[in-house]
């Protein structure tokens, strides 16, 4: 029963351990009334056949035991083996489809599914008080006893007009002979049990839309479970905002050390700073190797006077490439020319040709 501040539908996380429990939702209508359709119709089907052969292996064993000069329980019971043999192909028939019948019914409501703890033994069920209220005052009980005696109701229904419209002909079968009786009679219980089975079918997809329905209920969550789910799928707030600290820390040591290889520092002058790398011989275009504002630009520029790197001052060209480029990212294409012009003016500084 779904409790009134549970208002949140279930999360999948929610959703995937309930059905390691083996809560899903299923209808055992659907799965019985699929095995009595397939019993009744393979008996249908290969009924005239296993008369006929059970009826010459009856034949066959009366001749065998007049034969018999001293009848004993072992040759009666051969014969006996001997004359129900024919119907077990039929039974086995039978037996095979009710059981694939019974796997695809319970397949297509819920998958494939084993849970060990549907079958681990639980001690709360061996406490009489408790399941005496289970059984008689739970409301699941009121609504399976509902829907068993809807169920009866319908068999006790389909089976009085299935009698009663061929009430003419149950009549003209008294002067038929035994084979046409069995036969006429075997139609009649044919009709009637397709008839039950179907309509026990429709109940059963009923039923499986109220399970589902109920189970989702059920499972649904409070906002304050489904805050603390998300909590423990993604971790502490206070553990992941310092492991960003650690990071973004890390980050920056890496820059920092990367500033002294730089070629140039581009600044804003002073909200923004820019170290660009370029090696002719090994790159395809200049590297951002590290950037920051204020502080940290700040001391970028520091590191740039202490290793000698020359800065210059381009104040459009640092808070694009700023905005625009990642660390450790090549310079696009647009910015080509501008920032070949800061590379040659440095190279020319130090008396080399850009490449």
């Amino acid at each position: 029963m779904a409790r009134p501040d549970a208002t949140e539908k279930a999360t999948p996380k929610r959703k995937r351990e309930a059905r390691e429990r083996g809560q899903v939702p299923r209808s055992h209508d659907i799965g019985s009334s699929a095995i009595f359709i397939a019993i009744v119709v393979a008996l249908h089907l290969g009924f005239l056949a296993a008369i006929d052969a059970g009826g010459q292996a009856f034949m066959v064993a009366l001749t065998h035991a007049g034969s018999h000069e001293e009848l004993t329980i072992r040759s009666v019971g051969g014969l006996f083996v001997a004359a129900v043999m024919p119907y077990t192909p039929l039974l086995g028939m039978a037996f095979a489809s009710a059981l694939v019948l019974a796997v695809v019914a319970n397949v297509l409501q819920f998958g494939l599914l084993f849970s060990p703890q549907l079958i681990a033994p639980k001690f709360s069920k061996l406490n009489p008080l408790s399941g005496f209220q289970r059984i008689f005052f739970s409301p699941q009980t009121l609504v399976q006893l509902a829907k068993q005696l809807l169920k009866l109701t319908i068999v006790i229904v389909i089976c009085w007009l299935g009698v009663k419209d061929n009430l003419t002909m149950l009549y003209a079968l008294a002067h038929a002979a035994p084979r046409d009786i069995i036969i006429a009679i075997e139609g009649i219980v044919f009709g009637i049990g397709v008839k039950v089975g179907i309509l026990l079918l429709l109940l059963g997809l009923f039923d499986y839309i109220w399970e589902r329905r109920r189970l989702e209920q059920s499972l649904k969550m409070t906002k304050t479970e489904v805050r603390d789910e998300h909590r423990q799928s993604e971790g502490n707030p206070e553990a992941k905002s310092a492991l960003r600290q650690r990071q973004r820390a890390m980050a920056r040591k890496r820059m920092m050390a990367a500033v002294p290889k730089a070629t140039v520092v581009v600044t804003n002058p002073t909200h923004y700073a820019v170290a660009l790398e370029w090696d002719d011989l090994k790159m395809d275009a200049p590297i951002l190797t590290a950037k920051g504002a204020d502080l940290i630009a700040k001391r970028i520029r520091e590191l740039a006077v202490q290793h000698g790197i020359p800065i210059l001052e381009n104040p459009p060209l640092a808070r694009t490439l700023y905005a625009k480029v990642e660390l450790d990212s090549p310079v696009p294409p647009d910015l080509y020319a501008a920032v070949a012009q800061i590379i040659a003016f440095v190279y020319k500084l130090k008396n080399r040709t850009i490449a």
